[in-house]
């Protein structure tokens, strides 16, 4: 009986040791993969405006009888600089209509304020915003086009969701305050004065409504 319990502790004794190697593997499998998850969120992200595609040929094609198809490009890029702040840049290409081009720049910082259980580009935000717009105007009563600069800046507030693993729906609305930057030439008030007022819509309006309808990757 002495000899069979000696025995038994001797195996036991034995086996102890891998038991506890099989459980330290076993966890140390467990946690990179844990570990990989947590630094596997995505910090960048890109997004092209396809609302402002839609609602500037809306809003062109059903004002005039001669359709054309606009192409306005807004494409923004995204990164993350803490767990809820993050810095945006948007390239605007090819806006307005065809007498009135404009293209621009805009920056912007984004603050989520509610995430829920997800984080990183994830969740409601507020966006102040500053921007800048080059105009180029054509009209029928002068051969040289009219230039101006313009420059706004406002607030935005959105959410951005994911679609899947990788791609987003940005949505966001707010106002922007827009005003000239450079002098008014001779010749353009010359044409204000004998033709009509050549002022932009941001000029006229003051503080205008802006908002996007994006999709977008993330990286």
């Amino acid at each position: 009986m002495i000899r069979t319990c000696f025995s038994r502790a001797k195996y036991l004794a034995v086996l102890l040791p891998f038991a506890g190697l099989c459980q330290s593997q076993a966890h140390a499998q467990t946690i990179p993969g844990l570990v990989q998850t947590a630094h596997s969120e995505f910090r960048n992200a890109v997004r092209l405006d396809v609302g402002g595609i839609f609602a500037r040929n809306m809003a062109y094609n059903i004002l005039n009888s001669n359709p054309q198809f606009l192409l306005p490009l807004l494409v923004g890029y995204e990164r993350q600089l803490a767990p809820r702040l993050s810095g945006n840049a948007e390239v605007l290409l090819n806006g307005g209509q065809p007498d009135e081009r404009m293209a621009g720049l805009a920056l912007q910082g984004r603050y989520y304020f509610y995430q829920g259980r997800k984080t990183g580009l994830n969740g409601f935000y507020a966006a102040p915003t500053l921007s800048y717009r080059a105009v180029r105007q054509l009209h029928y009563y002068s051969i040289s086009p009219e230039r101006r600069k313009l420059g706004g800046a406002g607030v935005l507030l959105g959410a951005q969701v994911p679609l899947g693993s990788r791609l987003l729906l940005d949505a966001s609305g707010g106002v922007m305050s827009w005003s000239r930057l450079d002098q008014q030439s001779a010749d353009e008030a010359a044409s204000n004065l004998y033709y009509r007022d050549s002022r932009t819509y941001y000029e006229r309006e003051k503080v205008v409504f802006d908002g996007r309808l994006s999709l977008g990757y993330r990286f």
